[in-house]
Parts: structure tokens; C-alpha cells; sequence
């Protein structure tokens, strides 16, 4: 499981270090795959342990074929989404076009969030907790994870 908050740098060729804590839960598999997303209106990247990845595709395989919301999850997330390996010095290289996508030039912050990982500049990343901890000091009688089941 991931969890927890990491900073690190991305350099000008778009190489970043994964959290070492975080390449021990690898199991020996080096291989990630990074795809778009974003978390309240910013921009982001999701970064799958490859066997997550298969998982994820295998429920995907599940859906009709010709179902709308199926066909822009493969466009608009699987579609854009690419195998980034984990090089020996615990670095993966992120493709220009998913660099561009979440606005990752220097300063990067990995967040963990269960079976996957996050990687968010650290300028959005704040402005989403940022966010939810106003939301968190407006709600008085449920919480705001209320209803989760947790």
C-alpha cells in the first residue's frame, strides 16, 4: 500500500526519483504506468505498479465495447497513458506530453493513495489540500468523510 507525501525534484530531461519506500513494495517488478488525471480541477498524474495497471485493464476488458463513457476512459486515460521503468538509480523518466499534462517542471510532490501513486507540482498539489482543509474547518456535525464506510 501507498500512503504518505513525498517532495522531489523532477530534472530538465524529466527524470524523477520514486520514493525508495516505495520501490521496495515493487516486489522486484520496476515497471509503472503513468496516466492523466486530475484531483479537484488540477492537474495530475496516476502511477500504477505494473500489476495494479493489469488489474485495472482486465475490468476495462469487462465493459460493452461501443459504451460511451468506455470509449472516452480509453481515449482520455488509457490512451495517453505510458510504461515509464524504474532505471537503476530509482529514477523513471516522464514522457514530455504527461509532463505537460500535469505542469511538472521542477518541484514534485508524490502522494500515496492506496494501491497507486500520485505525482502532482507541488503548487497544485497545495492548492487541493489547501481546499479540502477549508472544507474540513466549514463542516461542524457529519465530517467531511462522513458516509465512507471507514
Amino acid at each position: 500500500m501507498y500512503f504518505g507525501r513525498f517532495d522531489h525534484s523532477i530534472d530538465s530531461k524529466g527524470r524523477i526519483s520514486v520514493p525508495s519506500q516505495w520501490r521496495d513494495r515493487l516486489l522486484g517488478d520496476l515497471r509503472l504506468v503513468i496516466a492523466p488525471f486530475t484531483v479537484s480541477g488540477q492537474r495530475c498524474l496516476d502511477a500504477y505498479p505494473f500489476a495494479e495497471w493489469e488489474i485495472l485493464l482486465e475490468r476495462f476488458a469487462a465493459l460493452p465495447r461501443f459504451d460511451t463513457k468506455a470509449i472516452k476512459f480509453q481515449m482520455g486515460y488509457l490512451g495517453r497513458s505510458h510504461q515509464c521503468d524504474i532505471d537503476q538509480s530509482g529514477r523513471i523518466l516522464v514522457p514530455p506530453q504527461l509532463r505537460k499534462h500535469a505542469g511538472l517542471v521542477k518541484d514534485v510532490v508524490f502522494v500515496g493513495v492506496n494501491t497507486t501513486f500520485r505525482l502532482m507540482e507541488v503548487g497544485r498539489f497545495e492548492k487541493v489540500v489547501g481546499e479540502h482543509d477549508a472544507e474540513a474547518a466549514l463542516v461542524r456535525e457529519d465530517g467531511i468523510f462522513e458516509g465512507l464506510g471507514l
